[in-house]
């Protein structure tokens, strides 16, 4: 029984490994950056949250006429004049005038999927090896577990 559970653990790994390679494969040509659009500021808003909040920068960018969102969280304190008295108010109102409605941020984007994009540079090999491995990574993890417990319990099951 156990043979038959190593088989399905080789089978698995040959299918996600395969999996993995396709998403990377697909993803390589991103790194050239030659898909790239200028998207522009919509707004720019402090966003609470639970220990504190952050100012979102949410910008907008077309590709092949659909329209995409998405948003970034720039470093408070790279504003000049920035310190621990500074209201939230004061930041934001520094946010708006360091991005205004309409500035231009280059957005790089993934051919097959624009809604995986990247800002001001394309993306590093390492970034789209990471985006292509996580899924396939996570799934190998979740159906390798049951695949272990039973293996295990027939290990420790009296002869």
């Amino acid at each position: 029984m156990t043979e038959i559970i190593h088989a399905t653990q080789v089978a698995i790994a040959i299918v996600i490994g395969l999996w993995i390679y396709n998403r990377f494969a697909k993803r390589w040509t991103a790194t050239l950056g030659d898909d790239v659009v200028s998207g522009y500021v919509n707004d720019v808003g402090y966003v609470a949250s639970e220990g504190g909040g952050s100012i979102l920068v949410s910008y907008g960018y077309s590709v092949a006429g659909i329209r995409f969102y998405g948003a970034f969280s720039p470093s408070m304190w790279s504003v000049a004049g920035v310190s621990w008295k500074t209201s939230v108010y004061e930041i934001e109102d520094k946010m708006r005038q360091e991005y205004p409605k309409g500035y231009e941020v280059k957005v790089f984007y993934f051919r097959g999927s624009p809604t995986e994009h990247w800002l001001h540079k394309p993306p590093s090999k390492w970034a789209i090896f990471w985006k292509a491995i996580w899924l396939p990574a996570v799934i190998l993890v979740l159906t390798n577990i049951p695949l272990i417990f039973i293996n295990l319990l027939i290990y420790l099951q009296p002869r």
